[in-house]
């Protein structure tokens, strides 16, 4: 990124005060939200190495304790929460090991659970080793079945969605590429959507499968840098010509992409708009990615100035770079207090 946290920030002072964000902030409270996308439950198995096992070249660990948090689209509604006035949260789980209890101890009150259900499937588990003293991440298990849905099941939630989808303000899609969103699901999101968000990820489990232009429609996409990159198949070259050629190839008018360390650029019809990483610290990035999608697309439904979004989408990516998994959300609350110690020149 060209331009130092400090000088970014200090413009960003210049133009808007806090009570300014505050107003657009306001804006959300009486918006209705639908969100749909894959239920991922994330476990953290903390561990303290011991060695390597004296039998078999393996590391050896003790158990210490473990934590289960609500990742996936539980994570982004979690996010949501605080900033409107209803979320409908639409879901698939597994028909064992179904996980409704957690699910539904996750959710906050103005959160109402639609789910359906996956034969011969338990709900998404990924659980990740982490050695303890420093939180570093050893391996991961998935517990996933994520061969396409069939079609009477396509069919059942395409018919609830017709008769949904336009009651909402806005549709929020997170797509895990875990078997859930088909071409016939996206198309009626598309078709009834009042105002739709997407971010279509990819990851070790769908990587080459799920790439953003299977969505034709949308009014604002969220990527990171691997995930534009992908389906033009430009690895290498610099990000400000993939953004263009991006835009040109598929035509989509409003997307923010995000380069990790080197922060996010929002490309509005043609103008770029480049934010460097507000935070110097960073706990764990898992879910980072969904608290930028949840509050980047709530500032684009507000009709924030296009210099905000990438500001606001920092600001949640580097609050929950600093939480454990997807232990706490950000909330309005959160946001606020992070964007007031911004602006007035804290770290």
């Amino acid at each position: 990124m060209d331009i130092s946290k400090e000088k970014y920030i200090s413009t960003i002072k210049e133009k808007f005060s806090a009570a300014k964000i505050g107003s657009y902030l306001e804006k959300l409270k009486d918006l209705n939200v639908l969100i749909i996308g894959d239920t991922i439950i994330d476990e953290y198995v903390f561990v303290a190495p011991k060695g390597r096992a004296v039998k078999d070249p393996i590391l050896s660990v003790e158990y210490e304790n473990h934590e289960t948090y609500a990742g996936g689209i539980l994570a982004i509604a979690g996010h949501m929460s605080s900033y409107v006035n209803k979320i409908k949260l639409v879901t698939l789980i597994g028909d064992h090991n179904s996980k409704t209890d957690f699910i539904e101890k996750s959710l906050h009150e103005n959160t109402e659970l639609k789910t359906f259900i996956k034969k011969n499937s338990h709900t998404i588990v990924k659980k990740r080793y982490i050695e303890s003293y420093r939180n570093n991440k050893l391996f991961k298990i998935e517990y996933i079945n994520d061969s396409p849905i069939e079609s009477d099941l396509t069919e059942e939630i395409v018919n609830y969605l017709d008769e949904e989808l336009p009651k909402y303000d806005l549709i929020i899609i997170g797509d895990f590429g875990h078997g859930f969103i088909n071409d016939s699901i996206r198309k009626v999101l598309e078709n009834k959507s009042n105002f739709l968000c997407v971010n279509a990820q990819s990851n070790s489990a769908n990587m080459g499968y799920n790439y953003i232009n299977h969505y034709q429609k949308s009014d604002f996409i969220v990527m990171d840098d691997q995930e534009i990159r992908l389906p033009l198949m430009k690895r290498f070259e610099e990000i400000e010509e993939v953004i263009k050629e991006f835009r040109n190839k598929f035509n989509y008018n409003k997307f923010l992409v995000t380069i990790g360390k080197g922060g996010s650029i929002f490309f509005n019809n043609g103008a770029l708009y480049k934010a460097p990483i507000l935070v110097d610290t960073v706990v764990d990035t898992v879910g980072a990615g969904d608290a930028v999608f949840a509050l980047t697309s709530l500032m684009i439904k507000a009709e924030a100035d296009d210099e905000l979004i990438p500001f606001i989408g920092n600001c949640a990516g580097g609050i929950k770079a600093n939480i454990m998994g997807n232990k706490e959300s950000v909330t309005k609350e959160k946001l606020i207090e992070f964007i007031k110690e911004k602006l007035q020149g804290k770290d």
